[in-house]
């Protein structure tokens, strides 16, 4: 009975070590574990990475101003043109004969002005006969008017002869024929007074019908002014007329605006053009293959790090071994918002002596914004990093087990990464086999390390970029998760 109870108790002794030992190695392999990495010094060339398309520096849309057949065309694509080069001829004829049309008007418009202004001088020269005319009347009836008075002071002096003579006859010292004498001198003077007052108003109603006369001929003159005031309008307008008809005509001929490539031709010969309403575009033409922009859209986190000036990087699918190089030229200040994200235009200026780059390529654009030598740094996943069930009130504590299995519940202890030169952030050391919180200033990135300007870290501190979580089955435990880096816990 003694050793059976031996044997009993020492069974019972062996079966709790091994429940022991069982539950110690459960319990360490349910625990997380994590992935760290060090803080160290490294160099950080910050850059920001975005696509864009490329385009020539100066592109010309030519088109044609006057509406017509196209009767031949000089150039095709990728044909090198030079400025005012031959491209395109429209049909000529219809405009020909307008042209011909509208010089005959400008030549009967001058042909009626010359006559109205020929008109015009001749009623000016009447006038001036108008006025000397009327000047003859005036004069003759200042004549007739100093003729009056003579005759008054004629009749005057022999009427005052006759009443002497009355008297002195009475006395006898003149003769009766002396007295008859005098009295037929009397009346030939008082005719002549009549006849000079019928001169007189005879003189008057000349220069009277003189000024009215020349009244008219001044109205008569004006006329003729105005008619040849508006024939040489009308002239004006024909000329006006001639010279559109030329410009058309001219325009029958599409020359190239600048020297460069022809990128694109959207007529062929016999093909009508129609410029009622909007000018058609019948060529595109670059003006160099070599120098070229790629037009990048850059996100408003990152715009305000990008400067004029700037060195890019570019590199396109064509060739995908070669890399470009570029200057910032422009960054544009107005938005483009889409889907209520907002992107700025940057525009970075390429040159390529063998003209590998096309219109139309899609490139990726590495734009150089600053460098930093031997900076704290640490891997971008630190920043990313959150201990699974961390909650408001465990910030700062070990990480919690998940005993069910599932997706632990996020903190929300941390702010969140804003990414920015200057942000404060949190990252997590692992100290004593535990997780701690510590907060952070970042400054630049390259995308695979952040600079740390301020915060309780050194160089050798470890940081935790990742967790596995474990998962309990049957027969053991197996560990989820993944990543590179040291294992800890």
């Amino acid at each position: 009975m003694k050793r059976s109870w031996i044997v009993g108790l020492a069974i019972v002794a062996v079966a709790v070590i091994a429940w022991i030992i069982i539950g110690a190695v459960n319990n360490r392999a349910a625990a997380p574990r994590y992935l760290t990495a060090p803080v160290k010094y490294a160099d950080i060339n910050a850059t920001i990475e975005e696509t864009g398309t490329v385009i020539p520096v100066d592109e010309v849309d030519v088109g044609t101003q006057v509406s017509g057949t196209i009767a031949t065309l000089s150039v095709d694509y990728n044909s090198i043109v030079h400025k005012g080069e031959t491209l395109a001829t429209l049909d000529p004829t219809s405009f020909e004969a307008a042209t011909t049309q509208a010089n005959a008007g400008l030549n009967a418009a001058d042909a009626t002005a010359g006559a109205a202004a020929a008109s015009a001088d001749q009623t000016a020269a009447s006038i001036r006969s108008a006025d000397a005319t009327a000047m003859q009347a005036q004069a003759n009836a200042n004549a007739a008017v100093a003729a009056v008075g003579k005759a008054q002071a004629q009749v005057a002096l022999s009427h005052a002869t006759i009443v002497r003579d009355q008297d002195l006859i009475s006395k006898g010292y003149i003769s009766q024929s002396q007295m008859d004498t005098d009295t037929a001198a009397n009346s030939a003077n008082i005719a002549d007074l009549r006849s000079a007052n019928a001169s007189l108003a005879a003189a008057r109603a000349q220069a009277v019908a003189a000024a009215a006369q020349r009244d008219a001929t001044v109205e008569q003159h004006n006329a003729s002014t105005f008619q040849a005031s508006a024939a040489t309008a009308q002239s004006q307008a024909a000329q006006g007329q001639a010279q559109q008809a030329e410009y058309n005509l001219s325009k029958t001929t599409i020359t190239s605006p600048i020297d460069g490539i022809v990128v694109s031709r959207a007529v062929s010969v016999g093909q009508t053009v129609a410029a009622s309403f909007s000018t058609p575009t019948l060529f595109v033409i670059a003006s160099s293959l070599k120098d070229m922009e790629v037009d990048v859209s850059v996100s408003e986190a990152d715009v305000g790090q990008l400067k004029a000036g700037a060195t890019a990087s570019i590199s396109v699918p064509a060739y995908p071994n070669v890399t470009f190089h570029g200057t910032v030229t422009q960054v544009r200040v107005n938005p483009n918002t889409v889907q209520n994200v907002v992107t700025y235009d940057a525009i970075v200026a390429v040159h390529d002596a063998s003209a590998r780059l096309k219109p139309g390529m899609t490139a990726d654009v590495q734009i150089a914004i600053s460098a930093r030598k031997h900076v704290l740094v640490v891997p971008t996943a630190a920043l990313l990093f959150k201990p699974a069930g961390q909650g408001p009130s465990s910030a700062g504590g070990g990480a919690q087990s998940n005993p069910g299995g599932g997706p632990a519940n996020a903190s929300t202890s941390a702010p969140a990464i804003a990414g920015a030169p200057g942000s404060t952030v949190t990252v997590w050391t692992y100290v004593g086999g535990r997780p701690h919180p510590v907060q952070v200033v970042i400054g630049l990135t390259d995308g695979r390390n952040f600079e740390i300007t301020s915060g309780d870290l050194s160089e050798g501190d470890k940081v935790i970029i990742g967790q596995l979580q474990a998962h309990h089955f049957s027969g053991g435990t197996t560990p989820v998760g993944g990543g590179g880096g040291r294992f800890g816990g």
